[in-house]
């Protein structure tokens, strides 16, 4: 029975929509049905009882009226007996038990009128006994003749439901299939359309219920599209920066191929050749941490130290900013003398790193870097300032996108054009902010990083 069942079920779902809708308005009719039949039993049942005990007390009143004589009925097991047939019996007090049945079927001998339901020789008799003086009237009659009638009454009132079932199923069928043709017609779309295929899906009249869904699906397809068009543009962006390091290497080897190495000449063909590969280093290094943010996205934040963090990433630029003879100054200024933030020690060196990465970078030989570290009641901030060109109001909008450089910059520094996407990248990990204004501590620009303080 139970493999049965799984077995239904599995057919069940396989069935298209307005299939399934059918039969479970079928299944929902037939247990209907079943309790409209028992509730239409029941309701004849009571009703013939009432009406019939009725029939039985007028037949006894007559009786007594008329006074008739001592009477004894007759019972045949091999006839039908129907609504209209009674048994009567008028009988002397005297010959009638005082408990327990007389000749199988009469009750006892009782003062007053009452109704009962007994099992006897003759079968189940719904009975009525009515004492006049020294006899005693009892009209009964067989209780599986008021059961049939009920059933029978019972089955005429549901008769009409009956044939009106099939008629109403088939015809909420065909309404169903046809306030379902929509999704049909979206399954058709689906089906005729191409994979790469992200336009807008629209479908006349679809359901209310389904229309939301429709436009969230639209939207996914047109993030997925921006999401397209931003990849086919890095990929291409990525390779032209690539393919420009790699032919000036490939330029620099056939030059340094014809050329004597102890001229002057080579050593600067030398000095290009290391510049281009460093370059091409710093770019895949820096779309390797593009590539590790969505692991980033996953790992626990946890409760770090941004001092610490700070003397790690500015360790490892001491050799940059020496042969630029930059000095690097850190102030530390918070309330509680420590600046935690809720992060990753990888995502606060991605961010760090990469900023003063750049302060090393942009800020001339013999310049200068302070980091600001401080604290307010609800944030921790780190600001980065630099003795730098800075950057201008018309590029501020633009300057975290991927592969852009600054006109006036990107031909005086090796670059890719990354860093700052990387950074606004790591920090919507943790809840940050990055800002750029004019330093008021320096000549340069001001790099600020706000943490929200935990």
């Amino acid at each position: 029975m139970y493999s049965l069942g799984i077995l239904v079920r599995r057919i069940y779902k396989r069935k298209s929509l307005s299939t399934q809708m059918s039969w479970s308005i079928s299944v929902f009719s037939v247990f209907l049905l079943v309790v409209l039949g028992f509730s239409a039993y029941r309701i004849a049942l009571e009703e013939s009882q009432e009406v019939i005990n009725g029939q039985m007390q007028h037949m006894a009143d007559f009786l007594q009226v008329h006074n008739q004589t001592l009477k004894v009925s007759k019972f045949d097991p091999k006839r039908h007996y129907g609504e209209a047939d009674f048994f009567i019996d008028i009988v002397d007090s005297k010959a009638l038990n005082t408990s327990g049945l007389t000749n199988g079927y009469l009750m006892p001998y009782s003062h007053s009128n009452s109704f009962t339901k007994t099992k006897t020789e003759r079968g189940t008799l719904i009975i009525y006994t009515k004492a006049i003086g020294d006899k005693q009237i009892q009209i009964s009659q067989l209780n599986h003749v008021r059961v049939s009638l009920a059933k029978e009454l019972a089955i005429n009132m549901l008769l009409p439901y009956l044939l009106f079932v099939p008629f109403g199923i088939f015809g909420l069928y065909k309404l169903i299939r046809r306030h379902l043709r929509p999704l049909y017609d979206l399954k058709q779309t689906f089906a005729k359309r191409h994979p790469l295929d992200l336009s807008e899906i629209y479908i006349h009249q679809l359901p209310t219920e389904i229309t939301p869904a429709i436009n969230e699906l639209n939207y996914l397809f047109k993030r997925i599209e921006e999401a397209r068009e931003q990849q086919q543009a890095f990929v291409a962006n990525a390779a032209h920066e690539l393919r420009t390091p790699l032919t000036a290497i490939n330029l620099q080897i056939k030059l340094l191929s014809k050329v004597d190495q102890h001229t002057e000449l080579y050593d600067d063909n030398l000095n290009d050749l290391q510049l281009s590969v460093q370059r091409m280093t710093r770019l895949v290094d820096q779309l390797m941490k593009l590539a590790h943010q969505d692991k980033m996205a996953v790992d626990i934040l946890e409760k770090i130290d941004v001092i610490g963090v700070l003397r790690s990433s500015m360790s490892q630029l001491d050799v940059r900013a020496k042969e630029k003879s930059i000095q690097i100054q850190c102030v530390m200024n918070t309330i509680s003398g420590e600046a935690n933030v809720f992060a990753t020690q990888a995502i606060l060196e991605t961010i760090f790193i990469n900023l003063l990465d750049n302060a090393v970078k942009y800020t001339n030989r013999l310049g200068q870097i302070i980091i600001k570290v401080y604290s307010t009641s609800n944030q921790t901030i780190v600001e980065f300032h630099d003795t730098g060109p800075g950057i201008g109001q018309h590029d501020l909008s633009r300057v975290k996108q991927r592969f852009v450089r600054l006109e006036n910059t990107q031909h005086q520094v090796v670059g890719s054009g990354l860093g700052l996407s990387i950074v606004d990248a790591a920090l919507k990990l943790v809840d940050g902010e990055l800002v750029f204004m004019p330093s008021d501590v320096l000549s340069g620009l001001n790099a600020k990083v706000i943490f929200t303080q935990i």
